[in-house]
């Protein structure tokens, strides 16, 4: 992961990470996350479509990428999902920042994000605000 980052040292328009996130829609992951989220269970295998808001683990890793300090808050956040993702999709993930600003005297940082498939057709995208942790 990224060191932390100060609230100064983000810039709008930052792309990261610099290389895509990877994450790999397997059997086992659809499963693992049917189960965290006491979804019925299925047969799941190649080609058996995946829970869209999958999209909340497979985006962790970009987003840890801005090395955020801890203790940021999680304010909102917004998906827009363009296509099914289905078990044996190979994932990547980019975020940018778009936004930076201060109100009542906390930091906040929006970031966007977009995720392409192996056909390189898009995803998901979507908008994340979060309010920035303490400067290390």
């Amino acid at each position: 992961m990224a060191s932390h980052r100060t609230y100064a040292e983000i810039e709008v328009g930052a792309v990261f990470p610099e290389t895509p996130t990877v994450f790999d829609v397997t059997p086992e992951v659809v499963a693992a996350f049917r189960a965290a989220t006491l979804d019925e269970p299925q047969d799941v295998g190649e080609g058996t479509p995946a829970p869209s808001l999958l999209a909340a683990v497979y985006l962790i890793e970009a987003l840890a990428a801005r090395g955020s300090p801890p203790g940021g808050i999680h304010a909102k956040q917004s998906f827009h999902f363009a296509r099914p993702i289905v078990v044996g999709d190979r994932l990547r993930t980019q975020a940018r920042i778009v936004d930076k600003y201060i109100r009542k005297d906390r930091p906040y940082v929006v970031s966007t994000f977009e995720t392409r498939n192996g056909a390189d057709e898009i995803v998901a995208t979507g908008t994340i605000t979060s309010i920035w942790g303490k400067d290390p």
